[in-house]
């Protein structure tokens, strides 16, 4: 499940919010860059490995479950920060591809694609035979400007 907050979060310190009727204090950490990442021998949790402005290393350790929910927002969160930077509704981040593959699924009737980058980023989705043979058709049709209406969805997951 994505995590879409309605604004921006005020980075005051410290940063207080109301929940039910309480203050509750939340500390802000800025990371300038990330260092290093982790994964716990079990694979039920994992580290995010940060500094600051001044070198001193942190780390955000969060359980699996909650690294779901990050690499569903991450996407949301890369496509509206350009965006919002440079006032441009436009822009997105589009990465080049190093390579694909199409694997069958379990799930009868589903192919697996994966798609990879020269630096080493994978994703994969599950599609049905439909989904990819509307894919293919619309590598033959002449290009458009992009549809305000949604794709059709056939996948099975």
């Amino acid at each position: 499940m994505p995590i879409y907050l309605s604004k921006y979060i005020d980075l005051q310190w410290p940063f207080r919010r109301i929940r039910g009727g309480q203050g509750i204090d939340m500390a802000i950490l800025r990371a300038k860059c990330l260092t290093t990442f982790s994964v716990a021998p079990d694979g039920a949790s994992i580290a995010l490995g940060v500094a600051d402005e001044e070198g001193k290393e942190g780390a955000l350790i969060l359980p699996t479950d909650c690294l779901r929910e990050l690499m569903m927002t991450l996407p949301e969160m890369m496509r509206r920060a350009p965006r919002h930077q440079y006032d441009d509704p436009s822009l997105r981040l589009v990465y080049r591809t190093a390579g694909w593959k199409i694997e069958r699924s379990k799930v009868p009737g589903t192919f697996i694609v994966t798609l990879h980058t020269p630096d080493g980023f994978h994703v994969s989705f599950a599609l049905t035979a439909a989904d990819l043979f509307d894919m293919a058709g619309a590598t033959r049709e002449p290009l458009r400007e992009a549809s305000p209406d949604p794709p059709r969805r056939r996948s099975v997951h």
